[in-house]
């Protein structure tokens, strides 16, 4: 009777652990420490620390995002000072002859 109990907490054992793996490379994946997840999620509870896995912002995406509008920033700014040094694709005159008002 012993022996099914402790066959029965080892395998219990070893499927948290399993899931704590995944919770860690699920985290490392979206920008989070791994290692930190599985420590936390073998401390409390694995269902637990991924709920809150799933309801927190994907990291990498937002590094890229912010990648992508210092990019667009440079790339606008190099367009304005293209455009002031050449002509304006605006009239100085609109349909009325009234000066257009910048």
């Amino acid at each position: 009777m012993d022996e099914i109990i402790t066959r029965e907490l080892v395998k219990a054992l070893v499927k948290t652990i399993v899931v704590c793996i995944f919770i860690g490379i699920r985290a490392r994946e979206i920008g989070y420490s791994g290692l930190l997840w599985f420590f936390i999620s073998l401390l409390y509870s694995p269902l637990a620390s991924l709920y809150l896995l799933t309801a927190l912002p994907n990291r990498n995406i937002e590094k890229k995002r912010k990648k992508e509008i210092i990019l667009l920033k440079e790339q606008l700014s190099k367009n304005a000072s293209a455009r002031i040094k050449g002509s304006s694709p605006i009239s100085d005159h609109t349909i009325s002859d009234d000066k257009t008002i910048r």
